[in-house]
């Protein structure tokens, strides 16, 4: 839908404006193909297989900048980072600032909208990657790792799961969607006394 209407504003430029319509096009056109090329995130997903070891999983979680594929199994919680949105930053800054150059400010807010389109782009590409894998096996180390053992409590609270652990709270954005129907969910796989256990003192709820 972006890229269409990049590509209608572009058309609409071509007498007036044709250094902008240029541009315009070129990134509308590559907004069209990454979103031809870009499935649609599936939200929470539930394995046909429940003998498997992956019980639940969460296609995108956010820690402050990085993007993360979220798996729960009967004994831990894993994280797999896909992305980080200093990618879109850098993106947008190079694409702002030559679109502004070329096209003014259509061209840095057609730059943004291409920046956001290529994260989503590589988000998927890397989500693609984990469930072709075993989304519990955190090798790399900017992946995360959490045995129920180590969670003192864990909250659903909105759209941000809490989890709290001995030193730390670790704060996780998921989408609104997600979060209207994970509550239920997480009762399952989540140990009880997790999710029914107070919050430990001295730490923010």
């Amino acid at each position: 839908m972006a890229g269409g209407l990049i590509l209608a504003v572009s058309v609409l430029l071509v007498n007036s404006e044709i250094a902008a319509s240029i541009f315009g096009f070129a990134l509308g056109s590559l907004n069209v193909l990454i979103g031809v090329l870009t499935a649609r995130a599936v939200g929470i997903a539930i394995p046909a297989d429940q003998a498997g070891r992956v019980n639940l999983s969460i296609d995108k979680g956010v820690i402050r900048t990085n993007i993360y594929a979220i798996g729960f199994s009967e004994k831990k919680m894993v994280l797999r980072r896909l992305s980080s949105a200093k990618l879109t930053v850098v993106a947008a800054l190079i694409l702002a600032v030559l679109g502004a150059v070329v096209a003014g400010y259509f061209g840095i807010i057609v730059g943004g909208i291409t920046a956001f389109s290529l994260q989503e782009f590589v988000t998927q590409r890397r989500r693609d990657e984990v469930r072709r894998e075993n989304i519990l096996d955190s090798s790399a180390d900017s992946d995360l790792e959490f045995s129920y053992d180590e969670i003192e409590h864990l909250q659903l609270l909105g759209n941000r799961i809490r989890i709290y652990l001995k030193d730390r709270v670790v704060r996780i954005a998921i989408s609104r969607r997600s979060a209207r129907i994970l509550g239920p969910m997480l009762e399952k796989v989540i140990p009880a006394k997790i999710l029914s256990g107070p919050v430990p003192s001295g730490k923010d709820p």
